[in-house]
């Protein structure tokens, strides 16, 4: 899988593991609900600021985000 498929992948994993709704964890991070969209069904990447904002609002590290960890959550045990 190339890196831009598993982070869309990890992202639309993170959203439905959250059990937020795509709205609300486009207010948290501060982004339209279109472009969650964009990001979830369109491979569309985030900028650094936007990504970190998703990882706070979604609970997940960057790095497992990115594909270079195995665990999700930010407390270490997974998502």
């Amino acid at each position: 899988m190339d890196d831009r498929k598993q982070i869309t992948y990890r992202l639309v994993t993170a959203v439905l593991e959250s059990g937020k709704s795509h709205r609300r964890i486009a207010e948290e991070a501060g982004v339209s609900l279109n472009t969650m969209h964009y990001y979830m069904n369109k491979g569309g990447m985030p900028g650094a600021d936007k990504l970190a904002a998703l990882c706070r609002a979604l609970n997940v590290s960057a790095d497992w985000l990115l594909g270079a960890g195995e665990s999700g959550a930010l407390n270490g045990s997974g998502t």
